[in-house]
């Protein structure tokens, strides 16, 4: 398996379970909240920007748990972080995984 359709997996597994989170919070309309938007695309960025430039990042992500743990680390701080500041740092990190596959569609799309 292409490690794309891997690492697209994990974000789709990851995606489903927030979006769930806000379903049963009764937030879903805080997927539009600008801030949301805002901090998840430039987070996304961000990270995606740690792939292409010269540092050790790519390199960790091959390792097999770093994968697995990025995935749940990910679901742990936002629901963890969503307790103090509310449901927009879950819509948050839904939007930084909207970003990651419309990055992910220019790729496949440019190869």
């Amino acid at each position: 398996m292409p490690s794309y359709r891997r690492d697209a997996g994990f974000a789709l597994l990851c995606g489903l379970v927030l979006v769930a989170y806000l379903r049963r919070a009764g937030a879903l309309d805080t997927l539009w909240a600008e801030s949301a938007v805002a901090v998840g695309v430039i987070g996304a960025l961000g990270v995606e920007a740690l792939f292409i430039l010269d540092t050790p990042v790519a390199s960790l992500w091959e390792r097999r748990g770093v994968r697995t743990a990025s995935a749940v680390t990910l679901l742990g701080v936002a629901g963890g972080f969503a307790v103090f500041l509310g449901p927009v740092v879950v819509a948050a990190a839904c939007w930084g995984l909207i970003t990651y596959f419309g990055i992910l569609v220019v790729a496949l799309w440019y190869r």
